[in-house]
């Protein structure tokens, strides 16, 4: 058995063979001295082993493992393994053939956006709400200036010379080809570098990913793909390269049983059996603490440690890779290896827990890992310093409020019916909860996760028994395990965690394919034309006939080029302290386009936030809207102060008591303005629930939508509706008609009663039994149709919009200012 079979049993990571050729040989004899077991400097083979290329591939072949960058040339004994030119040029050609594949596919969306709706100007309007906080946030704006999104994004606007929101609009598709890259580098180091190409590709179009990583799509998706597979890159090369299978390790337990010892008795002259010499072999990994890998581990702890800032999902991950890399440095170690592993560890757990100054131990690595740093290293191998160590990173790991956090996360994500709220003065209340109205937080179906990780749910599910047969052969696969787990958890927390499958899926593709073309093939075609003929199998089977899921896929943008519009007059309409209440999913688009704050937006649209607004668009009463609106004002426009104190008896009598007329009107503070759009209409369900929650109780009920997707025809002379081809009619109570010159709208009852004054109960109930309590709008420009009951019909977000604003009931309360069919701006007066 000779030193290349160990090498690729343990899947050598290419930055191994980097740090191959930096220090001389024969520095450890002192440390061969204190544990009686050889410990070499270099990355050498052992005397009288000579190793070919032939050699490399031949145990590639039987063991699965990466090849070693020899670049064809001969290794001697006692020399050290050197990367070549070709080796890396031959990676990183790669590389960059996965990074323009993926680009290539992602812009098949392009076409869908020659659309003149989906611009305001010169400026691409964006595909999720979310983009517009950090597009604001890059503009000095909001609650997000400072944060690495929008830092990252007023960076490289300024850069290329251009807006943040032209930048947001095409970085993720870019970004997400990186992701393609990420993936490609990890299956070269279990593996494979051309199989990586399949991969990263399989990775990039994932349904879960690619929805969420689309043109116009700047948000946290993008990182928090990105972040977990770069962060733990380093650490599971690492221990790929110095630590050992799991099966030797199982190999080791069993050797030290009676039973084994009892064998080795009766069968002295019997041949070793297979993993023996491995196992002999582990201690001439070379040395864990090489300067190169002590560096790798250190900056990969500051990435780890720095990417807290951008997503709330990394404290938990990075404690994760910490623990990992631990307990895979007690159990894995070769043996007499365990104490140095555990220092290589610390170079990670430090530096993630404690960002830079953590980073000191890893300098104070680089000096025990030299050849003269014998002593120091003997000292830190101490045990009770190992010790002190340890429980310096598990204090590190529970601080601060990390268990609480865990906790509200978990909830955030688990659909209550009511969100508690604490009011002081040991009260709470209960407000509506708002996770059951978002999209990406629904649950999902076991069966219905699997289309997310690949349109073929028989790849998808190969995909994931495939993986666990990499973690066996591969266990720095194990650092992806949080990434399944996530992935699978999406039957609970929402179809947005599917992406963390994504990369799975595809590994767990790529490389048992790869293994087994490699059983199939001659030994001289093992290593890179296997890698070849699994990339071009795969992505001619499981890429190619899927190019058109990706435009098909395309949403458009998430604000209407008219709401857009209004929006941005507001900035100029406006004064710059004026507050804006408008449904929260449009609230980071307005502090773009107006430059103005919002009553709510996408970070404070829980509790009084979701509820003060949804009372104010849901209620029929446009008094009890402005008292809401007006009180809301003299608490210093922040909805928490509203219920300050109360309980739920205390809440609802407060609403109560706005809404009685008998209340005077509230007295008028600072310049306040609501904002109606068509968009919001399609909300109008949840709007109506959240609205009419009521606080003793602790129910809503929802107006009736219905969002039509079939042709309609109607006439407006009649109200007769009927779906095309189909000869049964509806008779609406009214239909409003939207288009570029205005809205045409017809009240059939309230025309008819206005008609017949004197009509009698008869004649009246006679002609409301043909008419149903259904009214329709339609909206001629964008072809959407909607039906709604009475209840929201007359609810303020539709009269607002569809309704005269000169009508009494509205015009001593509510002011129109900006009027452009599809949205309105009113002043509150």
């Amino acid at each position: 058995m000779n030193r290349t079979m160990i090498l690729t049993e343990n899947a050598m990571h290419p930055a191994a063979h980097a740090s191959a050729s930096a220090a001389p040989a024969g520095s450890d004899a002192d440390e061969t001295r204190r544990t009686g077991q050889p410990h070499p400097e270099s990355e050498t083979l052992p005397a009288a082993e000579p190793a070919c290329a032939e050699q490399h591939a031949a145990s590639h072949a039987v063991h699965g493992g990466a090849l070693l960058p020899t670049g064809g040339a001969r290794l001697h004994s006692g020399k050290r393994s050197l990367p070549s030119a070709r080796y890396w040029a031959r990676g990183l050609f790669w590389g960059l053939v996965t990074l323009a594949l993926a680009f290539a596919l992602r812009m098949l969306e392009w076409p869908c956006w020659q659309n003149p709706e989906y611009r305001l100007g010169n400026e691409w309007l964006l595909a999720t709400h979310d983009a517009y906080t950090w597009v604001a946030g890059a503009e000095d704006f909001g609650l997000a200036v400072g944060h690495p999104m929008a830092v990252m994004l007023k960076a490289m606007s300024d850069l290329v010379g251009t807006s943040p929101a032209a930048v947001a609009f095409w970085f993720p598709a870019l970004l997400a080809s990186f992701v393609a890259v990420i993936a490609f580098a990890w299956v070269w180091a279990l593996g494979s570098i051309e199989a990586g190409v399949a991969a990263g590709i399989l990775t990039s179009i994932a349904p879960g990913f690619l929805a969420r990583t689309l043109l116009g799509f700047y948000d946290t998706d993008l990182v928090t793909l990105f972040f977990p597979l770069l962060m733990t890159l380093a650490p599971a090369s690492w221990a790929m390269r110095y630590m050992l299978l799991p099966g030797m390790v199982l190999r080791r337990l069993s050797m030290t049983s009676g039973v084994v010892s009892l064998r080795r008795l009766f069968s002295r002259n019997q041949p070793e059996g297979h993993w023996t010499p491995r196992l002999k072999q582990a201690d001439h990994m070379g040395n864990p603490l090489r300067w190169q890998w002590v560096v790798l581990l250190g900056c990969s702890g500051v990435i780890s440690w720095w990417t807290q800032e951008w997503h709330s999902v990394f404290p938990y991950l990075i404690r994760y890779n910490v623990a990992l890399l631990a307990f895979m440095s007690l159990v894995m170690a070769p043996r007499g290896r365990r104490a140095l592993l555990l220092l290589g560890s610390m170079a990670y757990a430090l530096p993630t827990l404690a960002g830079p100054w953590g980073f000191s131990f890893s300098l104070l690595l680089l000096a025990a890992g030299t050849k003269t740093g014998y002593r120091l290293r003997r000292l830190l191998c101490r045990p009770w310093l190992l010790a002190l160590l340890l429980a310096g990173v598990g204090f590190l790991m529970l601080q601060g409020e990390i268990l609480t956090s865990i906790v509200n996360h978990i909830n955030a994500y688990v659909k209550h019916t009511g969100d508690v709220k604490s009011t002081g003065g040991g009260l709470s209340l209960e407000y509506p909860s708002v996770a059951q109205s978002i999209i990406e937080v629904q649950d999902l179906g076991i069966i219905e996760i699997f289309p997310y990780f690949h349109p073929w749910m028989e790849a998808a599910v190969l995909g994931l028994l495939g993986f666990a047969l990499v973690v066996i052969r591969r266990p720095g696969a194990l650092f992806l395990l949080p990434l399944a787990g996530l992935g699978i958890l999406s039957v609970k927390m929402g179809g947005r965690m599917v992406m963390f499958g994504a990369p799975i899926m595809a590994i767990g593709l790529t490389l048992p394919f790869y293994w087994l073309l490699q059983r199939l093939l001659r030994v001289d075609l093992r290593g890179a034309v296997a890698g070849i003929l699994t990339s071009g199998v795969l992505l001619a089977l499981l890429v190619a006939p899927f190019a058109d899921m990706i435009p098909a896929m395309s949403q458009g943008p998430i604000i209407n080029r008219r709401h857009a519009e209004a929006l941005s007059r507001a900035k100029a309409m406006t004064p710059p302290d004026a507050m804006l209440w408008l449904w929260w999913d449009w609230g980071y688009a307005a502090n773009h386009f107006a430059q103005r704050q919002t009553i709510a937006d996408g970070a404070q649209h829980a509790g009084p936030s979701l509820y003060l607004p949804a009372a104010v668009f849901a209620t029929d009463n446009p008094r009890f809207a402005r008292q809401i609106i007006r009180y809301t004002a003299q608490c210093g426009n922040e909805p928490g102060n509203v219920f300050e104190g109360l309980d739920g008896e205390g809440a609802q009598a407060l609403m109560d008591r706005l809404r009685s007329p008998e209340t005077p009107l509230i007295e008028n503070k600072g310049r306040l303005y609501v904002v109606v759009s068509f968009e919001m209409l399609r909300l109008g369900f949840w709007i109506s629930n959240f609205g009419n929650w009521n606080f003793v109780t602790r129910a809503g009920e929802g107006g009736a939508l219905s969002i039509v997707p079939q042709a309609l025809a109607y006439k407006l002379d009649s109200g007769e509706v009927r779906l095309e081809g189909n000869s049964s009619a509806i008779y609406a109570s009214s239909i409003s008609v939207f288009e570029e010159t205005g809205v045409t709208r017809r009240n059939y009852i309230q025309d008819w009663f206005d008609a017949h004054p004197s009509a009698t109960p008869e004649e009246q109930h006679e002609f409301l039994s043909k008419r149903r309590n259904i009214n329709f709008l339609f909206n001629r420009v964008t072809d959407e149709k909607l039906a709604m009951d009475a209840g929201l019909y007359n609810s303020l977000m539709v009269q607002l919009l569809v309704g005269d604003p000169q009508d009494p009931r509205v015009s001593p309360y509510f002011k129109l200012v900006y009027d452009n069919v599809f949205a309105r701006i009113y002043e509150v007066l």
